[in-house]
């Protein structure tokens, strides 16, 4: 099941309880966004979605939809799926572009976000993602201010020195 088809399946009421953003704009609509107009999708009802974003995205935004809506269902990412009769214009391919870490140690080119544990340093974070943690607190705080950013969390992100534990990270909403 596709990420559009899967939102097909959740109730229209409760869809506009999803507080998501795509590119400062909500992620599901009862308008076309003239900028993402080849982008928009109709889910039902008079209700778009912003499908711009890779596999990851998709399954990351799908992730927080069902968490905020309640909704216990399982999401999988796989290739073994026969993809829905529904013809999609090709567009102009456009290069993928992978998050990667940048160590201090000077270790570089792997990637943030991996569907499998692939090297030390590295944490689950949902089913079959894991994310490379830096070693050191100032990275992590740097980290984590881009993960704040990017998936526009509302979260205060503060990084405290003392003389007993030095970089401790706190967390608040």
């Amino acid at each position: 099941m596709t990420f559009v088809e899967t939102l097909q399946m959740i109730e229209t009421d409760r869809l506009p309880e999803v507080k998501l953003e795509s590119y400062h704009l909500p992620l599901l609509s009862q308008e076309i966004y003239p900028r993402f107009e080849e982008w928009m999708k109709p889910i039902k009802d008079g209700l778009y979605v912003n499908v711009q974003s890779d596999s990851d995205q998709k399954y990351m935004q799908l992730v927080s939809i069902l968490n905020q809506l309640g909704l216990n269902w399982k999401v999988e990412v796989g290739s073994d799926f026969t993809p829905s009769n529904n013809k999609v214009p090709q567009r102009k391919k456009r290069e993928v572009q992978r998050s990667m870490v940048k160590f201090p140690d000077g270790t570089k080119g792997k990637p943030l976000i991996t569907p499998s544990n692939q090297y030390k340093g590295q944490i689950e974070i949902c089913d079959k993602r894991w994310l490379a943690i830096p070693p050191q607190t100032k990275d992590k705080l740097r980290t984590l201010i881009i993960i704040r950013a990017t998936m526009h969390l509302n979260i205060v992100v503060i990084m405290r020195a003392n003389q007993k534990q030095e970089g401790v990270l706190e967390f608040s909403n």
